[in-house]
């Protein structure tokens, strides 16, 4: 059972639309490890809050949680009827959960997998905590539960209308992007952002009243920023500050990779360390330059002259080596095709290859990599094992 598995039947079950083999899964993760304790203290809290004219008995309402679906799961009918009272506690748990699920996962499971790790669904945590589930191959237009945000995904681009307070702080909804799917997002500014697979993009739902238009990025994006020479756009990552007027460029910066870089397409875009003082130093790129910040390099940029094609050839669809090592191909294909590799063929690891594949399968690929230098591999389940040549 991963988190974002869990949140689906919470909100499932929110909506009385959780079908008895999920009502089922939800009753048997709440019995488990401290999840009951936890389930008791935020239901009382949620009580305490919503229903302060009642008197609260946390073990009885807790009990009549668990009735309700043990008396659903016995009998197996697709509708949930309890008295009203009792509907009002399991909503009073239920609800307070869901909004809380990520902390409470995050608290009392080390076992569980990271949402963009385990799902085919695209995940947007709103700035007020609740998180809705897409299928990338599939339109949608999504309410949500306070009416005030609008999410639309069409044809594979995402978009949202929310109402915004200039007066308050800046929250930031939180966009996760799982391996073997890619997706873009108009931003409000009219901004577009096309995330690659197993990337995260936190960002405002507005710039408005904003001196600069800031998101974070892990992974790797393709962006079209629309220009506005008041409003700077600024991208952070974990090792890099990227500042745009209005330009189109690609980062990528995952944290499994050695090296993060900026390639940029057309425009002008300024880059710095997250170490530096950025104001002061910042390195200005031309259209057609990489800078790449090597990990233990001390933040230093290496800015070099390259072909931008084999960079942004994702966005279309096709995957491209520039004379990359293996073992870097390696975790772009796990990323590409939500697959794990394990290569036991150590000098394979340092071989380098250059190619471009077009809607190609994992194992065209891996079959033509073969052509040119000799491996075995084998798939079990989700795992792929690479090793030496197995000798005649």
């Amino acid at each position: 059972m991963t988190k974002l598995d869990i949140r689906r039947i919470i909100t499932k079950y929110i909506n009385q639309e959780a079908t008895p083999e999920e009502m089922t899964i939800l009753y048997e993760w709440v019995k488990k490890g401290n999840n009951q304790e936890v389930f008791k203290k935020l239901v009382q809290a949620d009580f305490l809050i919503n229903y302060q004219h009642r008197s609260w008995e946390t073990e009885e309402a807790f009990q009549q949680f668990l009735e309700t679906i043990k008396e659903k799961e016995s009998r197996k009918v697709h509708t949930l009827y309890v008295g009203r009272q009792a509907w009002k506690y399991a909503a009073a748990i239920v609800l307070l959960v869901a909004s809380a699920a990520y902390f409470i996962l995050q608290k009392n499971s080390q076992s569980v997998l990271e949402p963009r790790l385990d799902s085919d669904q695209i995940t947007l945590q709103l700035d007020n905590g609740e998180i809705i589930s897409f299928d990338p191959d599939s339109d949608a237009t999504v309410k949500s539960k306070s009416g005030k945000t609008v999410v639309s995904l069409v044809k594979g681009v995402l978009s949202q209308n929310a109402e915004t307070d200039t007066k308050s702080s800046a929250k930031k909804n939180v966009l996760r992007v799982p391996f073997g799917k890619s997706l873009s997002l108009t931003l409000q500014d009219g901004s577009v952002v096309r995330l690659n697979s197993g990337s995260t993009l936190t960002y405002p739902s507005s710039f408005v009243g904003k001196d600069k238009r800031e998101v974070q990025l892990e992974g790797e994006a393709f962006f079209e920023v629309a220009k506005n020479l008041g409003q700077p756009f600024i991208v952070g990552t974990k090792s890099m500050y990227t500042q745009v007027f209005g330009t189109v460029f690609n980062i990528s910066a995952y944290d499994e990779d050695n090296t993060s870089e900026v390639v940029l397409v057309e425009g002008s875009v300024g880059i710095a360390s997250t170490d530096d003082d950025v104001a002061g130093n910042l390195q200005m790129l031309k259209p057609s330059q990489r800078a790449s910040n090597k990990e233990g390099s001390g933040g230093r940029f290496v800015i070099e002259d390259v072909d931008v094609t084999p960079y942004i050839s994702w966005t279309q669809g096709v995957l491209s080596f520039e004379n990359e090592e293996m073992s870097e191909i390696i975790k772009r294909l796990q990323r590409q095709f939500n697959i794990k590799i394990v290569n036991k063929h150590e000098k394979l690891g340092e071989r380098r290859f250059t190619g471009m594949f077009d809607e190609e399968d994992l194992d065209r690929i891996l079959q033509t990599i073969q052509a040119h230098t000799h491996f075995s591999y084998s798939k079990e389940g989700n795992t792929i094992t690479i090793t030496e040549p197995e000798k005649l």
